[in-house]
């Protein structure tokens, strides 16, 4: 198999092919600084790959998308840049809607600015649309089921912070806590680890007096405030809170909750939450990925995807297949470490480093992974498996990045902590 060949230019020549004024030499040269890009030197010029500039500006524009825009679905978003015609930057699948720059004249600002248009666009048409008009009647019915015991308030917008309220409907978290005898502190505590708290809407007590009086809303836990939750997460915030293994003292009100929401739910056409970084949803579609059902099965995958015997034991299969080809263990593994985690292995290293780990771990990005960030060495096993059925680096990486973020969101809603 023939080598990989590796277009290098210099940051003149970038802004020339690919854009003057989003891709400007500066900013190559800052992240080279950082050691985001590999410099390398042609006729004493410092140069870069053009696939390495590419990925990794579209790679900082993905975090400061999620930085800026936390309500936007990323999964449903496209990001790439568009060589055919003018040179664009595109981001894609914004509600249906696209934007996109023309790099030669336009800036990741102007970018930005742009996405946000769209968003508030689209929430201004979502407020006044006949979808959120049915949605309140909806929240008619689903406000007659819930217990006494349990404190909610309606809304007359579907999207409050940029967290959408299908039902209407907020739920109180001290009071769902109450219901389900959870100390309400430590089922906050356990809230805010989880990606429930993306969708907590906070506010002081005393301007919830009345189902009819707005409310000055803030997004995320905050002291002193009362937090509340779309109703339509009630069931996979049970369903989440039990599978971690934590104590309820009222399971059979638990069971009735769930059962009684989701029902209601159903019966007004809605689903439970729509996101896909919830515990219910996600283990359903990591199973249907998987080929299975049962949710202990699912969680026994990840587990054995994350046990160092495991991971170790794929390495040295990968490496076997690689070197079977005839290929350099530490290119393709380079390119794999890039493309699942985002950095490069010399970049771990320099993390290992800076963290003062012990040399023995030091001199393995793979160990120093393993200490400083689980979830990208679980996504580098599932690359290497991925490359051991197909020896596809594309694909291989795409996998590594699935199997990666499944597993943050099954670790942050707590499914794959141990019982007692």
């Amino acid at each position: 198999m023939k080598d990989e060949k590796i277009e290098i230019v210099t940051p003149i020549e970038a802004e020339k092919i690919l854009g003057h004024k989003y891709f400007y030499r500066q900013r190559v040269y800052r992240l080279a600084e950082k050691e985001k890009l590999n410099q390398y030197s042609f006729q004493g010029k410092a140069c870069f790959s053009i696939g390495d500039i590419l990925r990794v500006f579209l790679k900082d524009l993905e975090i400061r998308l999620a930085d800026k825009f936390p309500g936007l679905d990323l999964e449903k978003v496209k990001i790439f840049y568009d060589a055919t015609g003018l040179k664009r930057v595109v981001v894609d699948g914004i509600a249906g809607e696209g934007v996109s720059v023309d790099a030669e004249f336009e800036t990741e600002e102007d970018l930005l600015n742009k996405v946000d248009s769209v968003i508030g666009s689209q929430n201004s048409k979502f407020k006044d649309s006949p979808q959120v008009q049915e949605g309140k009647e909806e929240a008619k019915k689903l406000e007659e089921i819930l217990p006494e015991e349990i404190l909610w308030i309606k809304v007359d917008t579907g999207v409050i912070q940029n967290v959408e309220v299908k039902s209407f409907i907020l739920i109180s978290l001290p009071s769902l806590a109450q219901f389900l005898g959870i100390r309400n502190d430590q089922f906050i505590e356990w809230i805010r680890n989880t990606t429930f708290v993306d969708f907590v809407l906070s506010s002081h007590y005393k301007h919830i007096q009345g189902t009819e009086i707005p409310v000055p809303w803030k997004r995320g836990v905050i002291s002193g405030y009362t937090s509340m939750v779309p109703f339509e997460l009630v069931p996979e915030i049970i369903v989440a809170f039990r599978q971690s293994g934590r104590k309820l003292e009222y399971p059979k009100k638990a069971e009735m909750l769930y059962n009684l929401v989701k029902a209601t739910l159903e019966s007004v056409g809605l689903a439970m939450s729509g996101n896909k970084s919830k515990a219910a949803e996600e283990l359903a579609r990591v199973g249907l990925g998987l080929g299975l059902n049962a949710a202990d099965q699912i969680i026994a995958i990840f587990k054995q995807y994350e046990s160092r015997d495991y991971q170790v034991r794929t390495t040295k299969e990968f490496n076997s297949i690689v070197k079977r080809e005839g290929r350099d263990y530490s290119v393709v593994t380079g390119i794999l470490t890039l493309g699942i985690t985002g950095k490069y292995v010399t970049q771990w290293k320099q993390i290992g480093k800076q963290n003062k780990l012990p040399s023995k771990i030091v001199k393995s990005s793979r160990e120093i992974m393993r200490e400083m960030s689980p979830s990208n060495s679980v996504g580098m096993t599932f690359g290497e498996r991925h490359y051991i059925k197909d020896n596809n680096q594309e694909e291989a990486i795409r996998t590594g990045i699935q199997g990666k973020n499944f597993y943050e969101r099954l670790k942050k809603v707590g499914l794959l902590d141990d019982t007692d």
